[in-house]
Protein backbone atom coordinates (compact mmCIF):
# COMPACT_ATOMS: atom_id res chain seq x y z
CA UNK A 1 0.00 0.00 0.00
CA UNK A 2 1.13 3.84 -0.88
CA UNK A 3 0.51 6.97 -1.28
CA UNK A 4 1.69 10.03 -3.47
CA UNK A 5 1.45 13.88 -2.46
CA UNK A 6 2.59 16.83 -5.30
CA UNK A 7 4.92 19.20 -3.26
CA UNK A 8 5.10 22.64 -4.48
CA UNK A 9 8.13 24.86 -3.72
CA UNK A 10 6.00 28.20 -3.59
CA UNK A 11 5.36 28.74 0.17
CA UNK A 12 1.99 29.44 -0.46
CA UNK A 13 -0.05 28.42 3.24
CA UNK A 14 0.26 24.70 3.30
CA UNK A 15 3.25 22.18 2.95
CA UNK A 16 1.12 20.00 0.06
CA UNK A 17 -0.69 22.19 -2.20
CA UNK A 18 -1.59 22.61 -6.00
CA UNK A 19 -0.61 26.04 -5.94
CA UNK A 20 -1.36 29.68 -5.89
CA UNK A 21 -3.67 31.94 -7.50
CA UNK A 22 -2.31 35.17 -6.99
CA UNK A 23 1.08 35.33 -5.44
CA UNK A 24 1.35 37.67 -2.29
CA UNK A 25 3.37 40.90 -2.44
CA UNK A 26 5.62 41.18 1.19
CA UNK A 27 7.09 44.83 2.01
CA UNK A 28 10.32 45.17 3.00
CA UNK A 29 9.64 45.26 6.64
CA UNK A 30 7.28 41.91 6.07
CA UNK A 31 10.74 40.54 4.47
CA UNK A 32 12.70 41.36 6.91
CA UNK A 33 10.52 39.93 9.79
CA UNK A 34 10.26 36.86 7.69
CA UNK A 35 13.79 36.34 7.24
CA UNK A 36 14.73 37.11 11.12
CA UNK A 37 12.15 34.32 12.18
CA UNK A 38 13.23 31.86 10.05
CA UNK A 39 16.21 29.12 9.71
CA UNK A 40 19.27 29.98 9.71
CA UNK A 41 19.41 28.41 5.91
CA UNK A 42 17.02 31.20 4.70
CA UNK A 43 17.86 34.06 6.50
CA UNK A 44 21.34 33.22 4.69
CA UNK A 45 19.21 33.23 1.44
CA UNK A 46 17.10 36.13 2.08
CA UNK A 47 20.35 38.12 3.41
CA UNK A 48 19.71 40.49 0.58
CA UNK A 49 15.24 40.38 1.17
CA UNK A 50 15.88 38.94 -2.58
CA UNK A 51 16.05 35.22 -3.92
CA UNK A 52 17.32 34.67 -6.50
CA UNK A 53 16.69 31.75 -9.60
CA UNK A 54 19.80 29.34 -8.22
CA UNK A 55 18.93 30.17 -4.28
CA UNK A 56 15.26 28.88 -4.97
CA UNK A 57 16.41 25.88 -6.77
CA UNK A 58 19.01 24.98 -4.09
CA UNK A 59 16.35 25.33 -1.73
CA UNK A 60 13.77 23.09 -3.12
CA UNK A 61 16.90 20.41 -4.08
CA UNK A 62 17.79 20.96 -0.07
CA UNK A 63 13.70 20.27 0.94
CA UNK A 64 13.71 17.34 -1.45
CA UNK A 65 16.79 15.91 -0.47
CA UNK A 66 15.49 16.52 3.21
CA UNK A 67 12.74 14.68 2.73
CA UNK A 68 14.27 11.64 0.98
CA UNK A 69 16.56 11.43 4.31
CA UNK A 70 13.71 11.11 6.51
CA UNK A 71 12.39 7.97 4.65
CA UNK A 72 9.62 9.22 1.92
CA UNK A 73 10.76 8.47 -1.81
CA UNK A 74 10.47 12.05 -4.13
CA UNK A 75 10.22 11.95 -7.62
CA UNK A 76 12.48 14.76 -9.80
CA UNK A 77 12.00 18.14 -9.51
CA UNK A 78 9.90 19.87 -11.94
CA UNK A 79 8.67 23.39 -13.13
CA UNK A 80 5.21 24.22 -11.93
CA UNK A 81 3.07 27.13 -13.33
CA UNK A 82 6.02 28.54 -14.72
CA UNK A 83 7.76 30.19 -11.67
CA UNK A 84 7.50 27.48 -9.24
CA UNK A 85 9.01 24.13 -8.61
CA UNK A 86 7.87 21.20 -7.38
CA UNK A 87 7.96 17.38 -6.69
CA UNK A 88 6.10 14.19 -5.60
CA UNK A 89 6.51 12.46 -2.29
CA UNK A 90 5.51 9.14 -1.56
CA UNK A 91 5.51 6.19 0.85
CA UNK A 92 5.12 2.34 0.22
CA UNK A 93 3.78 -0.03 3.42
CA UNK A 94 1.49 0.67 6.16
CA UNK A 95 1.70 4.33 7.69
CA UNK A 96 3.89 7.04 6.06
CA UNK A 97 7.12 8.41 7.65
CA UNK A 98 5.82 11.11 10.17
CA UNK A 99 4.28 14.42 8.60
CA UNK A 100 5.92 16.70 11.34
CA UNK A 101 9.18 15.64 9.86
CA UNK A 102 8.07 16.45 6.56
CA UNK A 103 7.27 19.68 7.30
CA UNK A 104 10.24 20.30 9.67
CA UNK A 105 12.30 19.96 5.93
CA UNK A 106 9.72 22.68 4.18
CA UNK A 107 10.20 25.06 7.35
CA UNK A 108 13.66 24.83 7.18
CA UNK A 109 14.47 25.10 3.66
CA UNK A 110 11.74 26.40 1.86
CA UNK A 111 9.23 28.59 4.28
CA UNK A 112 9.30 31.80 3.75
CA UNK A 113 11.96 31.61 0.64
CA UNK A 114 9.43 29.77 -1.19
CA UNK A 115 6.84 32.41 -0.43
CA UNK A 116 9.22 35.44 -1.18
CA UNK A 117 10.55 33.72 -4.52
CA UNK A 118 7.16 33.49 -5.59
CA UNK A 119 5.69 37.32 -5.02
CA UNK A 120 8.75 38.41 -6.73
CA UNK A 121 6.98 37.06 -9.83
CA UNK A 122 9.86 36.32 -11.41
CA UNK A 123 9.70 32.83 -14.21
CA UNK A 124 12.23 30.04 -14.11
CA UNK A 125 14.89 30.38 -17.09
CA UNK A 126 14.79 26.34 -17.43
Amino acid sequence: MGNTSNIIGAGCAALMLSGCAIAPSFSEDRKREMRDSASSYQQAVLEDLVVTETEYRDAIDAARTCIQDAGWGVGPIELQDGNQLGFTSSYSGDAPPADDVMQACYDEFMMPAGSIWVSQRTKLTS
